[in-house]
């Protein structure tokens, strides 16, 4: 997970070292006079669970714990921005991701009694709806540097929560997160590209308590989330 968020930041790093490179001509002086623009976003992202153990894990026969497997997800968004005031933008960007997380237990099989790894894949894809807050510095040149704090919503399409089968592990399909972030907008001739970093902390405990051996350790699952991010308004 470390190295992926290393990779990340540094790709973010890059592009926002572009910016610096340019000329001093300004494109587009009047663009953040507009009271409402609208653009698209595309992201890749790591997704991943911080699960929660029951407060004696020790007393749960067989349960000696698990780690977590992180893949790579795709995002794709639109943006609706309003200008609040020079500084204060107020942003909803509807947007679709897809992503994987994998967990693998160490317990004993409850039918065999052999110790051995477990492992479940939980595919998503979300429908969410973050709402948030925008920040900007003072804009120099045809760059400005700008934070980002919020909430979303996401909506899990592939939930599998009422399916009745033992070898699924199950969560909620409905999430809430409080997100923060950091960019950079840079001003061409004709559009604006803000690559941006920013992270997401699920706040709902997403467990489905559903009587299976595999959640008797666990008190609750979270989701959380780094994403890269690249806008065109």
């Amino acid at each position: 997970m470390r190295h992926k968020q290393f990779y990340i930041l540094a790709l973010f790093l890059a592009f926002t070292g572009i910016a610096f490179g340019q000329g001093k001509l300004k494109n587009q002086p009047k663009y953040d006079k507009r009271a409402i623009h609208f653009g698209f976003c595309l992201g890749i992202f790591t997704n991943d669970f911080k699960i929660d153990p029951v407060e004696d894990l020790a007393s749960v026969p067989g349960y000696y714990g698990w780690t977590t497997n992180p893949q790579p997800g795709y995002k794709i968004g639109i943006v609706s921005n309003l200008r609040l005031s020079d500084h204060w933008d107020f942003r909803f960007i509807p947007s679709f991701a897809t992503s994987q997380r994998d967990i693998i237990f160490d317990v004993t099989d409850p039918n065999t009694g052999e110790r051995k790894n477990v492992e479940r894949e939980v595919q998503s894809s979300f429908v969410e709806s973050p709402f948030e807050l925008k920040f900007k510095s003072d804009r120099i040149n045809n760059y400005r540097w700008y934070l980002l704090g919020g909430v979303k919503h996401s909506l899990d399409l592939a939930s599998k929560k009422k399916v009745e089968d033992d070898n699924i592990f199950k969560i909620e399909n409905n999430d809430f997160a409080v997100e923060f972030g950091v960019g950079l907008d840079f001003y061409f001739e004709f559009f604006k590209f803000s690559p941006q970093i920013k992270a997401s902390w699920g706040v709902r405990n997403l467990l489905v308590e559903d009587g299976t051996y595999l959640v008797e350790g666990i008190d609750g699952v979270y989701s959380r989330s780094i994403l890269i991010n690249f806008t065109f308004e």
